[in-house]
């Protein structure tokens, strides 16, 4: 029996590794349906084969089954905790659920691993500058080039971080530095963006002429093109790559609107009218199409129809006035918070909200300004609405757990502070929060650790050596701080 059992289970050991190998061959040629069904079976067989389980992530990635990839990937992880490549992955599935700040803690677990690749520098930099860390996403595209100076794409990314922080010259360098290295659409087109937002246009026309060139079936390219030519007052090179745009995308609503405006401007106001309309279908938000089409429609002796769309386009012109005021009641309410004045802090995010009711970072400030008014259940439907634009956000869920637990809700409340330390793994306030959470749901081994893991982070507060003690005690005699 022994020897039937030990020739059984090396059977099995030599069926997985075959079904790895044909899986992985399978996933090389991109047959991922049938790359994907033998590495389940390989799992079936061996659920700890770490290959198989990020293999299976990847391709679950790729086929848009981010969550589930997270799953397998996860497995992974804790299989093979320092294999660089298998966090790249999971972080790149987590970016997909919107998860970026778990995402940017896994890369930055990845950097630790492996420190000389040149790629994780990179995909950090690009998480972090979507994260809006820009500084930090600077030093690790900045490490990256140190590492590989020949990757176009850094350069690229580098460029496009200077664009967003107007360092026009930084990025400028930075393209021609990629351009040295690669001649693509993209890096042309961007440089090209770069001149044109400068109003450089005479700088801008030749970069997106290249990017025409090579990429001659790309409706952005020819669109942007004709936009800027149009600027320039070249009306009929502007129209031939408008009308090349529209060919290659019919629902180019751009090309369509700036098309009418060439024709507008030739006089052709029949064919303005059609391209406007449908530019107003494509554009339903852009007042520009409207004004445009009121004036063809004053030309055309229709003035009716002219004071229709005129009135639309005051309308929209409203309401895009009111995000800077949104803004501003934003900011006006971060300032009344920090100043203590929490009633009048809500009002301004109230203010905020009702100008737009899907934004989340009002609904984040109006959840802590509730918090800090004891009014726990308003603040959790704030917090909570919060988290279904950013659900790995770890104030959000810091803050959340204190409502919960000002709710009398300790488990819930651990289980949101876990999420937040998560991602931000050295915040003692988080750790101090969570033991006082678990310490409430009676898991007083679990609180100490946090209390512990607190107090080291921050020696210096005595909050975290009398929470301690009194858990240690078993809460007698004695409460916890927040």
């Amino acid at each position: 029996m022994a020897g039937l059992l030990l020739f059984s289970q090396g059977s099995k050991v030599q069926s997985a590794s075959d079904l790895d190998s044909a899986a992985a061959a399978l996933m090389a040629k991109g047959q991922f349906i049938d790359a994907e069904a033998k590495f389940r079976k390989v799992l079936e067989i061996d659920p700890q084969d770490a290959d198989a389980l990020n293999n299976l992530g990847v391709i679950l990635r790729r086929k848009g089954r981010s969550g589930e990839a997270i799953e397998f990937l996860r497995r992974a992880a804790s299989l093979r905790p320092n294999d660089s490549r298998i966090r790249s992955n999971l972080a790149l599935a987590l970016q997909e659920a919107g998860r970026v700040n778990e995402a940017i803690v896994e890369l930055r677990q990845a950097t630790t691993i492996a420190p000389m690749d040149a790629n994780i520098h990179r995909n950090l930099g690009i998480l972090l500058l979507r994260a809006g860390e820009r500084s930090q996403a600077e030093e690790e595209l900045r490490k990256s080039l140190e590492i590989d100076p020949t990757s176009a794409g850094t350069h690229q990314e580098l460029g496009r971080l200077f664009a967003l922080e107007h360092r026009t010259d930084e990025a400028e360098r930075q393209y021609d530095a990629a351009l040295k290295l690669a001649q693509t659409g993209s890096l042309h087109y961007e440089l090209g963006e770069i001149y044109r937002n400068n109003r450089l246009f005479d700088k801008a026309i030749p970069e997106f002429e290249a990017a025409v060139r090579l990429e001659p079936n790309n409706p952005s390219y020819h669109q942007i093109l004709g936009s800027t030519l149009l600027q320039k007052g070249n009306l009929s090179a502007a129209e031939t790559n408008l009308r090349q745009a529209i060919r290659l995308d019919p629902k180019a609503g751009i090309a369509c609107r700036d098309l009418g405006a060439v024709l507008l401007r030739q006089g052709n106001f029949e064919e303005a009218l059609s391209e406007l309309r449908r530019a107003t279908e494509l554009l339903p938000q852009d007042s520009q199409s409207r004004f445009m089409l009121a004036r063809v429609l004053q030309r055309l002796g229709r003035p009716d129809e002219a004071a229709k769309e005129i009135q639309v386009a005051q309308e929209l012109t409203h309401e895009k006035a009111s995000v800077p005021l949104e803004k501003a009641y934003n900011n006006e309410g971060t300032k009344l918070l920090q100043q203590g004045r929490t009633a009048e802090a809500e009002t301004k995010f109230r203010q905020a909200l009702q100008l737009n009711p899907n934004d989340g970072f009002a609904h984040y400030n109006l959840g802590v300004a509730l918090l800090l008014q004891n009014r726990f259940q308003e603040a959790i439907q704030e917090l909570r609405t919060c988290l279904h634009s950013v659900p790995d956000d770890p104030d959000t869920h810091y803050y959340l757990g204190l409502a919960l637990l000002g709710e009398g809700q300790a488990g819930k409340a651990a289980a949101n502070l876990e999420k937040a330390i998560t991602v931000s793994p050295n915040d003692a306030q988080a750790h101090n929060a969570l033991g006082v959470a678990l310490a409430k749901d009676n898991q007083f081994r679990h609180a100490i650790t946090e209390l512990e893991t607190a107090r080291r982070l921050e020696p210096g507060n005595p909050k975290y050596g009398k929470n301690l003690a009194c858990v240690q005690t078993g809460l007698q005699r004695c409460t916890l701080s927040l």
